[in-house]
């Protein structure tokens, strides 16, 4: 009995010391999730705080968004969320909208005017055409251009037995045909209305045959003429195009050909009856005499693939 005795202060000691091991075991997990292997601040302990803070700097964000596009329609400009820079860096407002980064062929059927200088002795006269152009990135156009004149005519003279000068006109054809480059501007283009300059080179062709040109004059022959010939020359030229459709355009344009006529040295460099009439009236020396010039005015209607 005495043993047992002896044993209940010891087993009343180990039931008090089970609370204190308990509580001291969760104190133990509590600053292993707190605290790690290192020194850690709770999440719980700054959730609260993190979210609220977060929150606050979105709401600031916005705001400054708000007032910066606010300003920039104040002051007219165009706004482009940061977001969406890579869908812009390489957009140019008034080009891209013309060429949206395709290759582009462009047929057009034009018609106008062509306004001969005087040494020519050519007649003004109405001309209709057609180009190919070939529009490149870079805001760039290769264009092939042929005008046509098939009722054309040429002044031709013939000395009179009297010994005056009786004139009279020589029908036949001349055409153009030049390969030009073309470079669009978009500081001086506005939306759906498109500015183009460039300059050009190429060939023109003339033919002129009649029969009985001098037919009922004082003529003792009525004479037949014939002339033919090929010129090089240049260009420049200016072109303003309007939109109505993506795929159909129609635009003004005028360009200034410089022809290298050294024909017109000879004054009268046509043949009548197949005499030659050259050296009865020379009248340019020098490359820069034979300069001759053609002012082109012309309506356009284009179709674009």
């Amino acid at each position: 009995m005495s043993f047992v005795r002896g044993l209940v202060p010891v087993f009343a000691a180990a039931l008090l010391s089970l609370p204190v091991l308990a509580q001291a075991g969760e104190l133990d997990s509590c600053r292993l999730q707190t605290r790690g292997t290192g020194p850690m601040v709770a999440q719980a302990d700054l959730g609260y705080e993190f979210e609220a803070l977060a929150d606050e700097v979105r709401l600031q964000s916005s705001e400054i968004d708000r007032l910066l596009l606010h300003e920039d329609v104040r002051l007219g400009l165009d706004t482009v969320p940061m977001g969406d820079l890579r869908n812009v860096e390489d957009f140019h407002p008034e080009t891209d909208r013309w060429t949206e980064h395709n290759n582009r062929i462009r047929i057009t059927w034009w018609t106008g005017a062509w306004l001969f200088s005087k040494e020519l002795d050519l007649k003004n006269d109405l001309v209709t055409g057609f180009r190919i152009a070939w529009e490149v990135p870079g805001f760039i156009a290769i264009r092939w251009d042929s005008g046509f004149v098939p009722w054309s005519r040429l002044e031709v003279k013939q000395l009179q037995p009297a010994g005056n000068v009786s004139s009279r006109e020589m029908s036949g054809m001349v055409s153009a045909h030049t390969l030009s480059l073309g470079i669009f501007n978009p500081e001086l283009s506005v939306p759906d209305l498109a500015f183009w300059a460039g300059f050009g080179a190429g060939l023109w062709v003339y033919d002129y045959n009649e029969s009985d040109i001098f037919s009922g004059s004082s003529s003792v022959d009525t004479a037949d003429g014939d002339w033919s010939e090929i010129n090089i020359g240049g260009n420049i030229f200016v072109e303003l195009d309007y939109r109505i459709m993506d795929v159909f355009h129609v635009g003004i344009g005028i360009r200034q050909h410089f022809i290298l006529a050294d024909h017109t040295d000879d004054g009268r460099f046509y043949a009548l009856d197949g005499v030659d009439q050259k050296g009865l009236g020379g009248r340019n020396d020098g490359i820069i005499d034979d300069l001759a010039g053609v002012t082109e005015l012309t309506f356009n209607l284009s179709i674009l693939f």
